[in-house]
């Protein structure tokens, strides 16, 4: 059957099908085929069945259980409607991996125990509910959004083989040697070797790393290595609710609450060759036990070079934060799980199409929040003249009519796509090797970081990213939002009265959020988030980005200061039903031909308070990125607000609290994005904030 007619049928079940096909009791979980829709193309179980070389995983899947509650199994699954992802091993590749696992030539498939059979199969399966299955045309370099059957999420890499052709690898090691078997119910890849995703932790998998046996003792001798080693929140497992109140946006639909909380973590890693060129160590020289032998010299010398970059941390204990090489060794981790694809995120900046996702437009960036209690940020680039992802790269220079770089006099460090084929993805996050010496000298506070600071307020929630849900490339907004229960995040407070919600609006066509993502909080809300530290002493600005909406917005209070229990107040409410030109107090005019007039309404509106929106993000569009496309700086609804101008230090912990100033519990607090701007930026009059 051609696949045009395949998914004629899929579509024509999908309107004539309103029971499911799948019920899931209290007591168990069981495959009704009752009311199954017969389809004329085969079901992804007839494929392996009567496909040769999957016959061994055909098998499989007819010993392996939905749960340990279910009378039904994967196959039975796989019979029934649904869109699947399914990376099929060949009998070839179960063969070797029964064979590898039991030390035994030609391993009997049959005897497979349940257990294994389980691990097999689970973890070559991806269910996508309502959305469509993996086409390879979909891969892209990083991590799926879906997790498969086992709850691990799958990396995709490419590589060239025999000849130059191109090949798709998942999970590092397995290689896709058949593409896009389009079935009734999903799509088969076949791979060559059973899909075993790892199940250590960060430190663990980089001391199994041949190359990277210096930082992996270098986590060891600091301590790191165990500060590393937390997955699943398991008392969330057993206590979490599995839907919250109605979803502030799309009322009176429930939406889920995060099905997991786990916790993740990454770390940026210098090989050993490296480390060994940059910082002259001598080569390394191993046991047969495989120690290193010359150990205490190669770490005395790195500890006088962690001197040199972090002078003021003067203790001599290793272990403790005070010192230089701990300093220097938490520099490079990051308390989030982040793949790849999510180390920045690209939506809807300036010049770029989030559907051609190789055509960059200007520059994206991420700021992160190191480990330790010396707390620094690290800045992670990507855009058309980066080159790949880099870390504190410093542009000196802009064209302000498009953004462009100008002068770059600090590329950066490139964050390598694979480790030369090496796995990268641990059970609890992921680690990257990097193309120079990492290290947070003067010229990071001073220059990388001695600018506006714009953060996506789920760039400082650990668990949007590490929990896959910030971005997710979902087609229902019923998975793509979450309802967040309190106590969910490290960084964010709220009452039981706060009703809180996360509205992803990635191929949503959301405007006026920053990077297409909002929460919005209904009820007698009162919620605090901690924010971000400044790199460096002086007077700073904090601003709170908004769009308002008449209907459904509300009015808060701010409240900010460095004890989360005791904030000021700041300033008067916020009322986000409120648009720009309605009110004087505001000072909002739309932009005109006249610059020098443009300049003056904008100076206007600072010194009340506020600013317009920026020119750096747009109406997001799928396949075109013309910079004509609508910017926010003159719609109404979309400015900023700024909240609190003071002195702020680096190390210190700052908070913003919002609480709720109308009796109305059905309007909406909004958060999107935030500023954090040094004085020499905002009042610079030499050189003056651009409007990006």
């Amino acid at each position: 059957m051609g696949n045009k007619k395949i998914r004629l049928l899929k579509h024509v079940a999908g309107v004539m099908l309103l029971g499911l096909i799948m019920t899931f009791s209290a007591c168990e979980d069981k495959v009704d085929t009752s009311d199954m829709y017969v389809f004329e193309g085969q079901q992804i179980i007839d494929f392996l069945n009567s496909t040769e070389q999957t016959s061994y995983f055909a098998e499989l899947t007819k010993r392996v259980r939905l749960s340990k509650k279910s009378e039904s199994t994967i196959a039975e699954l796989l019979s029934a409607r649904g869109n699947y992802t399914c990376f099929a091993p060949t009998n070839e590749a179960i063969q070797q991996f029964l064979d590898s696992m039991y030390a035994t030539k030609n391993y009997n498939v049959a005897d497979t125990p349940d257990s294994t059979a389980a691990y097999i199969v689970n973890n070559a399966l991806i269910d996508h509910g309502d959305m469509e299955p993996y086409l390879s045309t979909l891969f892209n370099i990083g991590t799926l959004g879906l997790p498969n059957f086992a709850s691990r999420y799958l990396t995709v890499r490419f590589d060239t083989v025999a000849a130059g052709r191109l090949a798709i690898m998942i999970n590092t090691y397995s290689r896709i040697i058949q593409v896009d078997n389009e079935l009734a119910n999903g799509v088969v890849h076949l791979v060559n070797r059973v899909i075993t995703p790892s199940n250590s932790s960060v430190p663990t998998m980089i001391g199994n790393t041949d190359n990277l046996q210096i930082f992996a003792r270098l986590l060891e001798v600091t301590g790191w290595d165990q500060q590393m080693t937390e997955w699943r929140d398991e008392y969330y497992e057993e206590n979490h609710p599995y839907d919250g109140p109605n979803c502030p946006t799309e009322s009176p639909a429930r939406v889920l609450c995060p099905e997991h909380r786990d916790k993740g973590y990454t770390a940026l890693v210098e090989t050993d060759s490296l480390l060994v060129e940059k910082w002259n160590l001598p080569e390394l020289q191993f046991s047969e036990s495989g120690g290193i032998v010359n150990w205490d010299q190669i770490l005395e010398i790195i500890k006088e070079k962690c001197k040199e970059y972090y002078p003021n941390a003067t203790s001599d204990d290793p272990k403790s934060e005070d010192n230089a090489l701990n300093q220097f060794v938490s520099y490079h981790l990051i308390p989030i799980g982040l793949s790849y694809d999510r180390l920045v995120n690209h939506f809807n900046e300036f010049g770029y199409a989030y559907k051609i996702t190789s055509q960059l437009g200007i520059d994206v960036w991420e700021y992160y929040v190191t480990m330790g209690k010396h707390k620094r940020l690290l800045k992670i680039m990507e855009g058309k003249k980066t080159n790949g992802l880099r870390i504190n790269r410093y542009v000196s220079e802009r064209n302000l009519a498009n953004y462009e770089e100008i002068s770059c006099p600090r590329p950066g460090i490139l964050i390598c796509e694979s480790n030369g084929g090496r796995e990268y993805n641990a059970l609890n996050g992921y680690y990257y090797v990097i193309d120079d010496v990492l290290v947070y000298d003067d010229d990071v506070p001073n220059k990388v970081l001695n600018e506006r600071l714009r953060f996506d307020v789920c760039a400082l929630l650990p668990e949007m990213m590490t929990n896959n849900f910030r971005m997710f490339k979902g087609s229902d907004w019923t998975v793509n939002y979450k309802n967040i229960p309190p106590g969910y995040f490290e960084n964010m407070w709220f009452t039981e009265e706060s009703n809180v919600a996360y509205l992803n609006g990635y191929d949503k066509g959301y405007g006026g959020d920053f990077q297409g993502d909002e929460y919005n909080i209904q009820g007698a809300y009162d919620v605090t988030v901690k924010l971000p530290p400044v790199p460096f002493a002086g007077t700073w600005q904090f601003r709170y980005g908004t769009q308002n909406v008449k209907d459904r917005r509300s009015m808060c209070q701010f409240y900010f200061g460095s004890n989360r229990n005791h904030l000021n107040a700041c300033g008067l409410p916020l009322d986000m039903r409120i648009y720009g030109g309605e009110v004087d107090y505001l000072h909002w005019f739309a932009d005109g031909k006249d610059a020098d007039e443009n300049d003056e309404n904008d100076h206007a509106m600072f010194r009340s308070g506020y600013m317009k929106a920026p020119l750096y993000f747009c109406a997001p569009v799928g396949s075109t990125a013309s910079g004509a496309r609508e910017n926010y700086r003159n719609n109404q609804r979309v400015y900023r607000c700024i909240v609190y101008t003071g002195y702020m230090e680096p190390g210190k912990d700052y908070y913003l609290r919002m609480k709720s100033c109308l009796d109305n519990t059905e309007k909406q607090l909004f958060i999107d994005y935030f500023e954090l701007v040094p004085k020499m930026v905002y009042a610079n009059d030499a050189n003056p904030e651009d409007k990006w």
